[in-house]
């Protein structure tokens, strides 16, 4: 799910389930994180953005020991410089292994 608010989407919590099936895609942080990125790429088409528009992220990672091999994955899908980003670990529902919600503007970016 995905709500506008002036030039601002934010983009609910999305994880590593197949929308097609309701099912996680996979045991495996990769493909969970590519997952999660395409179902947050589609959230943000429909309002007109894509993920180059992305400004903000919170990352929910089911287990500390995840982050550096979710970093290289961060690293590889998003180009410098960085969306901010806040990673929390903690009990995700459903046994995914990343959640991950954003913030996404149509407005230009200034990065300090």
């Amino acid at each position: 799910m995905a709500v506008r608010s002036g030039s601002s989407v934010y983009v609910s919590g999305q994880g590593g389930i197949d929308l097609t099936t309701s099912r996680i895609a996979g045991d495996d942080l990769a493909t969970q994180f590519e997952v999660t990125m395409r179902n947050i790429a589609d959230a943000l088409a429909k309002a007109g953005l894509t993920t180059a528009d992305i400004v903000r992220a919170t990352v929910y990672l089911s287990d500390r020991s995840l982050y550096g091999p979710f970093n290289e994955l961060y690293r590889s899908y998003f180009q410098p410089p960085y969306p901010a980003r806040t990673v929390v670990y903690c009990e995700l529902n459903y046994g995914l292994l990343v959640e991950i919600d954003v913030v996404a503007t149509d407005e230009s970016k200034t990065y300090y």
